[in-house]
């Protein structure tokens, strides 16, 4: 016991003892000074302020509609959710009439298009939230996949500030409404509505994580390309710059 307290004391006086910056300090401030004068790191002084997140405008907000809405993605997503309607047996009730692959495709497509609008810039504009997608500082893949896929929960305010993804929710939820409204009668249920929303958000995180490594992969298969491909590509996105800058809104 007299060991521990020897080690415990010695340990308490090692830790206040005076850092070399004030000793620096009280030597500079002379031989007269009867007290340590606090020096602030020189770090803090030197460093320049953080700059502050410039919040969306309008203007962003309606690009990330329209980016989504006609992403390849999206049409892919809207396909695969009408094959596993499909295979599910959705539209089938006790009538014995079955949806078509046409009309839940339509369905399906109608869902993503309006969830687009209303989560990309309708509800972000109201709540003053951000639709934009951020990729992950995480080096490591499983930590990309988790973030991306997180972000059907939690998204990012005005001011740059996580919070929970109201934006996304509300326009799943009206999409989903709209998409049922549009169905056929006798393809409307209760199942047939809560399959939809859960096939909707995991289509939805799905199409982050191609978000979050779609740029990595593009840059692999543009180092194999042919070179003719590269033009067409470049020439297809100058096109679409110049489309774009004459429809977004200000």
């Amino acid at each position: 016991m007299s060991f521990c307290l020897l080690a415990v004391c010695g340990a308490l006086c090692q830790s206040e003892r005076p850092s070399p910056d004030l000793l620096q300090g009280a030597e500079y401030d002379g031989p007269d000074s009867h007290e340590l004068q606090r020096v602030e790191p020189p770090t803090w002084k030197s460093l320049p302020d953080a700059p502050s997140p410039q919040p969306p405008t309008q203007g962003e907000k309606f690009r990330a509609f329209v980016d989504e809405a006609r992403s390849p993605l999206t049409f892919g997503a809207a396909g695969v959710n009408t094959g596993i309607m499909h295979l599910a047996d959705v539209g089938g009730l006790s009538s014995g009439r079955e949806a078509s692959l046409t009309e839940l495709y339509k369905g399906a497509l109608i869902q993503k298009e309006s969830s687009a609008f209303f989560s990309k810039y309708f509800y972000p504009a109201l709540l003053k939230q951000d639709p934009r997608y951020h990729h992950s500082s995480s080096p490591s893949i499983w930590g990309r996949t988790m973030y991306a896929a997180s972000r059907t929960v939690i998204t990012r305010n005005d001011s740059g500030k996580a919070t929970v993804n109201t934006s996304y929710f509300l326009g799943v939820l009206t999409s989903v409404a709209i998409a049922t409204a549009y169905r056929p009668y006798w393809t409307r249920s209760t199942s047939a509505t809560s399959k939809t929303l859960a096939l909707t958000i995991g289509s939805d995180a799905g199409i982050n994580i191609l978000h979050e490594f779609g740029p990595g992969i593009r840059q692999i298969v543009k180092r194999h390309a042919p070179k003719f491909v590269s033009r067409i590509e470049e020439r297809v996105t100058n096109d679409r710059n110049l489309s774009d800058s004459s429809t977004t809104p200000r």
